[in-house]
């Protein structure tokens, strides 16, 4: 009896298993785009300009024709 209890509380938390490398998946993505988007942040415009970041003020920065 206790190995048919021991076998059901083992499957259950194999069944967990899942989830919770999903949401440590999701965890660290999350992470690594508030991390990049931080470095973003920080370089200049004309970094930005350079790798092809439109900039939010584009209409300021363009040259009349």
């Amino acid at each position: 009896m206790s190995t048919n209890q021991h076998s059901s509380s083992s499957s259950q938390s194999l069944a967990a298993l899942p989830g919770l490398f999903s949401l440590r998946a999701r965890a660290w993505a999350a992470w690594k785009r508030h991390r990049n988007e931080r470095i973003l942040e920080n370089l200049s415009y004309d970094t930005l300009k350079d790798i092809g970041f439109p900039a939010v003020d584009d209409a300021v920065h363009k040259t009349e024709q």
